[in-house]
């Protein structure tokens, strides 16, 4: 069993407990948005249209069950390469360097090509639910690795990494606002039934830098600067 997947694995299990006891943890920003002002700066990938349809189907479904939850928008579902400047209330983007930032990434992204994710199955954890994403070969992680050597060499100040390692490509969907699931056993039959899913595969052929909130609301991204791979070939 792959590294990510045994994360995956880890991550459910830990929430089937908060499921079976109903004891989800909540968001208390999510009820009150407009006053987080945590802003980060984040490198992202978006799925394609498939997969992102099929997530909307399973968020409808869902949403049928709990309908006193955060459900994210089409828009908003993305899988993070990596968080550049982690969310936080002091970050302004008045007080940076944006040219740095992508001249950085433009030299870490030299002779990256195209690459696939394979988004199946959901994990969750006690705050959240997720898209299970696989990336196909190791472009993704040499693409990470070259970014972090890459800001550590430049002196552009990061904090890439500081909270945990990124491994995973996953994709949060659904987050807890309400700390009681109405109809806890039906929600979890459900989330069961979905837990090996496939939503598809994405081809991966450009990445977005963005600013953006904690959860990536539509209305509080902007996207700085655009990166295209180089159209090598999608490498499996």
């Amino acid at each position: 069993m792959s590294e990510i997947q045994l994360t995956y694995e880890k991550l459910w299990s830990q929430a089937l407990q908060s499921f079976e006891t109903n004891s989800v943890r909540i968001d208390s920003n999510l009820l009150s948005k407009t006053v987080d002002l945590r802003r980060g700066l984040t490198l992202i990938c978006r799925p394609s249209r498939n997969v992102q349809d099929a997530v909307v189907n399973f968020l409808e479904e869902a949403n049928q069950i709990e309908s006193n939850q955060y459900y994210y928008k089409p828009n908003e579902l993305h899988t993070t390469v990596l968080a550049i400047i982690t969310n936080n209330a002091e970050f302004k983007l008045s007080e940076i360097d944006i040219t740095s930032y992508v001249e950085v990434l433009s030299q870490s992204i030299l002779s990256i090509p195209s690459f696939n994710i394979s988004y199946r199955g959901i994990t969750a954890s006690p705050d959240c639910v997720m898209i299970q994403g696989f990336p196909q070969g190791s472009t993704l992680e040499e693409l990470r690795h070259k970014i972090r050597d890459n800001f550590k060499k430049s002196g552009v100040k990061s904090t890439l990494d500081e909270r945990y390692m990124t491994h995973t490509a996953h994709m949060t969907c659904l987050r807890f606002q309400n700390p009681i699931l109405r109809n806890s056993d039906e929600f979890l039959r459900f989330l069961k039934k979905n837990r090996d899913f496939d939503f598809g595969t994405s081809e991966l052929n450009d990445l977005e830098l963005v600013v953006n909130d904690w959860y990536m609301s539509e209305e509080n991204v902007e996207v700085l600067h655009r990166f295209s791979l180089k159209n090598y070939g999608v490498v499996y």
